[in-house]
């Protein structure tokens, strides 16, 4: 995997914004955010933009959250709002790499028969 690193969504979003600007579009192949990040922003906060103001599909843009929250609505609530899906803490690295393997090949998919 090739990494782009940022600690806050500020600095995600304006990698998606810069991406963009460059006609890149989404210009990333999938994004792995934790719900609490530096800045005023969530994960959940990303994951809204990336979704909302971008208007990227799941297909797309993949997103993966991680998150140690065990709250079963909260994780919902992640689902519903357009996560791929949920990488729960603390993180098995067999288990991450298989599912970010993949939300890459589904999205891979996606973006060539579209």
């Amino acid at each position: 995997f090739t990494v782009s690193h940022v600690v806050s969504v500020e600095a995600g979003l304006d990698l998606l914004e810069t991406a963009r600007a460059e006609g890149r579009v989404p210009g990333y192949d999938l994004v792995l955010t934790d719900v609490s990040l530096k800045g005023d922003l969530s994960g959940g906060d990303l994951l809204d933009r990336v979704r909302n103001h971008f208007g990227y599909a799941k297909g797309e843009l993949p997103v993966l959250i991680m998150t140690g929250d065990d709250n079963p609505a909260n994780q919902s609530a992640l689902l519903r709002a357009g996560a791929n899906d949920l990488v729960h803490k603390p993180i098995e690295e067999r288990l991450l790499i298989t599912k970010l393997q993949f939300q890459l090949r589904v999205a891979q998919r996606s973006r060539a028969s579209a």
